[in-house]
Order: structure tokens, then C-alpha cells, then sequence
């Protein structure tokens, strides 16, 4: 496997390509796919990977999807319900009532898309966290609700292992997922 620091340079190389951003091409959204067990070594790395970027002359978006997970938890108003209602209901329940706030027509992507709707030259959003939205969200429904809105590019790091050109397994045991159309860097040697 490709180590952190290979993965975030081709990152480098990809955001220096103005042919990557070329709006005839997909969207500018891009995997930085690690072994699960990285996340906490891509977390303590990403401060210097942004310092790099900023250092060339980006501006540089951090965008927990924990955080907006979170907010849109809360302002669904059902926290404190689930909460009371945890010790009797079967997880599946609960579960399923989160992913349906998450879900919904003002759910995570909404929040997503109000987050990314911004851009210019020079400017990327790293998306973190990704983990955190297991078992409520897909990931690849991200990509999906994001197509043809981005304003920068987006660099989402992925905790998973990859399966071919296109193939996924988030957290490296979901089944493998090729719903992923937008550009995996890393996840090979």
C-alpha cells in the first residue's frame, strides 16, 4: 500500500493540474483512500498537508462530516427521544431513525452542499470524520448528491480498502461498493 505521504502528493499533483479541474471532465472530487487503522495518523498529518497547500498558494476547507452530522442530529429535535427510548428499542430502530434524519430533504447533504457552494481558484475542501458516519450514511452517496455543485475541488479521506479501478469496501468490511465514480488516489501499491 502506498504510504500517507505518497497518497497526499499525488493529491498535490492532482490539484496542480488545471486538466483534473477541467469542467468537461467529472467533478473535481477525489478519494484519499487509507487502511482504517491510519485515521488517526491521517488526522495528526493533516495539519502539515494543509500548511503544504496553503504554502502554494491554496485556501484550504475543513469539513468534519461528524460536526454536520452532529448539527443535523440536533436540529432534528429527536436526541433526548432517542436517548429515553435507547434502553428499550433494538438498535435497528434507532439506527434506522438516524440514518431517516440524515437522509431526509434538509439532511446531511443539504448541509454538505451549503458547505461546498463556495470555491475559486485555489481553493480545496478536505472532508474528514468519514468513519463516523457509519451505519447511518453511505459514503458514496456524497459523491452521488454532489454531482455537478462543486464549486472546488473536494478531497474526501476515505478509511477503507479498495478493489480494482472503482471498487470500495468502506472501513474494510462493507461489501465491495463500485458506485465510486470520481477519482481514488491511494488504497494500491
Amino acid at each position: 500500500m502506498l504510504s500517507l505521504d505518497s497518497t497526499f502528493a499525488e493529491v498535490r499533483r492532482r490539484l496542480a493540474d488545471p486538466d483534473v479541474l477541467n469542467p468537461s471532465k467529472s467533478d473535481p472530487f477525489f478519494y484519499f483512500i487509507h487502511e482504517p487503522a491510519e485515521t488517526l495518523e491521517v488526522r495528526r498529518k493533516l495539519p502539515a498537508w494543509i500548511a503544504a497547500l496553503e504554502h502554494e498558494g491554496w485556501t484550504v476547507d475543513v469539513m468534519s462530516l461528524a460536526d454536520l452530522m452532529w448539527r443535523r442530529i440536533e436540529a432534528s429535535g429527536l436526541w433526548d427521544e432517542w436517548i429515553a427510548l435507547e434502553a428499550e428499542a433494538e438498535v435497528t430502530e434507532l439506527n434506522d431513525g438516524i440514518r431517516d434524519v440524515l437522509r431526509g430533504n434538509d439532511g446531511l447533504l443539504n448541509l454538505i452542499r451549503q458547505a461546498v457552494e463556495h470555491g475559486g481558484d485555489r481553493h480545496v475542501v478536505f472532508m474528514t470524520d468519514a468513519a463516523l458516519l457509519h451505519p447511518f450514511f453511505r459514503v458514496h452517496l456524497l459523491e452521488a448528491g454532489l454531482t455537478n455543485q462543486l464549486k472546488a475541488p473536494v478531497v474526501l479521506f476515505y478509511p477503507g480498502t479498495r478493489d480494482g479501478q472503482f471498487g470500495l469496501r468502506f472501513l474494510g468490511f462493507y461489501p465491495l461498493d463500485g458506485s465510486y465514480r470520481s477519482t481514488l488516489i491511494g488504497g494500491i501499491e
